[in-house]
């Protein structure tokens, strides 16, 4: 459990399916979606995972892509949206959602970087990724984007 000021986001150690009994939520007006934050830089994540959760989302936090990739496995149909780190150990963030496409080529996913190549994001949003937010970003800028991408998944304005 990682504790981030009054909230509290479930860190899992994936060693068998996810225990939904782990994940202890400290918000209990944690109303609106859940969201896979992939984030391998602890402060980045801490921060990211304080505003979604400021803001009413419920959050579950990976470290790196095979630690994402086994959450999405076991529980993405309750997941809204995954925002994705482009640079992570082991697995870089373009393989993370080719992988994440193969489990669901209709995953809502943003990716998030601060120095994330032009080539690779343009191929990337060819392929149905929802939204890019560059590092360092705002909490204002981060809630938009999240708030955007959920809302165009539900009202079917995904790019074709």
């Amino acid at each position: 459990m990682l504790t981030i000021g009054f909230f509290a986001i479930a860190v899992f150690a994936i060693l068998g399916s996810v225990c939904w009994a782990c994940l202890q939520e400290k918000n209990p007006k944690g109303t609106r979606e859940y969201i896979l934050l992939i984030e391998d830089e602890a402060q980045a994540a801490a921060l990211t995972a304080e505003t979604l959760v400021g803001d009413g989302y419920r959050v579950i936090l990976a470290h790196d892509g095979f630690e994402a990739l086994k959450i999405y496995r076991d529980i993405g149909k309750q997941i809204g949206l995954v925002i994705l780190d482009f640079f992570l150990p082991v697995m870089d963030g373009d393989a993370v959602f080719d992988e994440l496409r193969v489990l669901n080529p209709e995953v809502d996913v943003v990716l998030s970087s601060g120095l994330a190549e032009q080539q690779k994001i343009s191929a990337m949003l060819g392929e149905g990724l929802r939204g890019f937010i560059s590092k360092p970003y705002s909490s204002q800028e981060l809630l938009a984007q999240v708030r955007s991408t959920l809302d165009a998944g539900r009202q079917g304005l995904r790019p074709a």
